[in-house]
């Protein structure tokens, strides 16, 4: 099975990184093919109007598409900024649009059933109980509209003052979440 990671995080080598990529290296121990992606790396931008719908750029996330067309597991993190997934996540899901069924039937048929689905955020607050709801919207629009199946969610709070690194049992949950997958 391909498991794709995306990071939609500023930083390759920030705390939202390490946990996708601590998810992918368990995925990978269980025999999985690993792909990962750091969005801000790339050039991907917003769709635009056209006289008959939307306009597909033709940008970085053509890039990203054959991968998204053959993985039978999706791994997501981002950063929480001002309360919620930051903007790269938000364009991310926007460019998703292109296989959803409001967009055509011939285009929803290109995105694979039965997804697995691991979303992870990472923030500084240190409270354990922070940005559930969060976690939950985003969950519901994998599975609302590209049918995925949570598979798990990764949490890192505190951030500032642990950085993921430091925080073995978390990158241990992180491990173990992609062996299973």
């Amino acid at each position: 099975m391909k498991v794709l990671g995306v990071v939609c995080g500023p930083r390759k080598t920030g705390n939202t990184a390490r946990l996708v990529e601590e998810v992918l290296a368990g995925a990978s121990e269980a025999g999985h093919e690993t792909k990962i992606f750091y969005l801000s790396e790339m050039e991907i931008t917003p769709l635009k109007a056209g006289d008959d719908g939307y306009i597909y750029p033709d940008d970085g996330f053509a890039e990203i598409m054959p991968h998204i067309e053959s993985m039978g597991a999706l791994v997501q993190g981002t950063p929480i900024y001002y309360d919620h997934v930051s903007s790269r996540t938000k364009l991310f899901i926007d460019r998703l649009y292109y296989y959803s069924r409001s967009h055509g039937d011939e285009y929803r048929a290109k995105f694979p059933d039965g997804v697995k689905c691991v979303n992870i955020i990472t923030c500084g607050w240190d409270k354990p109980d922070v940005y559930n709801e969060v976690l939950e919207w985003w969950n519901r629009r994998m599975t609302n509209y590209w049918k995925m199946s949570i598979h798990g969610t990764l949490k890192a709070y505190g951030t500032g003052n642990k950085p993921v690194a430091k925080n073995l049992e978390l990158l241990g949950d992180a491990r173990s979440m992609g062996r299973s997958l």
